[in-house]
């Protein structure tokens, strides 16, 4: 007949198997894992032309109550994301320049643009290609939220190259995987104490590195 003293030291030593069970699974990580957004809307030719090698991208065109300096660092980090996508030259136009050659500094993919524009953006940059960014939904307060419209017009021939229309939503849970995943991919050579992968949820300039990634990772393969 086993001892209630015995008893007792069992069930507690089935106890402490129990917690150093639990302890030992690893937690899932879904900037790993998954799911990923991938952004379904966008069309254009398969490969570049093999005469477009310069582009201009011109000012993200926001709504009309976002400052000009949050433009201007999405700015910075599409035109940075562009350069490593390593599709083409890349050459920013300013909303200065822009302000010279259109008479606005911001222009949409959707407005009706001056008749002697492209002529005008190839004599002043020698672009091939003219990059339009448009801003169609914005919070810069969590939960982030980047509306993308992006559209790529070849200079010479007035073809629109690649079009792309998407919604960034760091509410939604895919998105939030993907935005975390693209930190810690970019940040895999930084020595960092814990993981700091969610503050892209919560910084406004780096959700829109990883925006600005996701977009210009669909533009047409050399």
């Amino acid at each position: 007949m086993m001892c209630w003293k015995n008893t007792g030291s069992l069930l507690l030593g089935i106890v402490c198997l129990a917690f150093a069970g639990c302890e030992s699974v690893p937690r899932v990580d879904h900037a790993r894992t998954g799911p990923f957004y991938i952004p379904t809307n966008v069309r254009g030719v398969d490969r570049f032309p093999a005469t477009v090698r310069r582009i201009a991208i011109l000012p993200v065109a926001g709504l009309p109550e976002i400052p000009e300096e949050n433009l201007a660092r999405l700015d910075s980090s599409f035109s940075s994301e562009f350069n490593r996508s390593a599709r083409a030259e890349a050459v920013l136009v300013s909303r200065d320049l822009l302000a010279r050659l259109a008479g606005a500094r911001q222009l949409t993919s959707v407005e009706a643009l001056p008749h002697d524009l492209l002529s005008r953006m190839k004599g002043s940059t020698s672009a091939d290609a003219l990059l339009f960014i448009d801003l169609t939904a914005y919070s810069p307060y969590p939960p982030l939220k980047l509306g993308i419209r992006s559209k790529l017009v070849d200079i010479a021939s007035g073809e629109i190259l690649w079009a792309f229309d998407n919604l960034f939503d760091a509410n939604e849970p895919a998105v939030a995987n993907a935005a975390r995943r693209h930190y810690l991919d970019s940040n895999a050579s930084e020595f960092v104490k814990g993981d700091l992968s969610s503050t892209v949820l919560q910084n406004p300039t780096r959700f829109g590195s990883y925006v600005a990634f996701s977009t210009f990772v669909t533009l047409p393969k050399r």
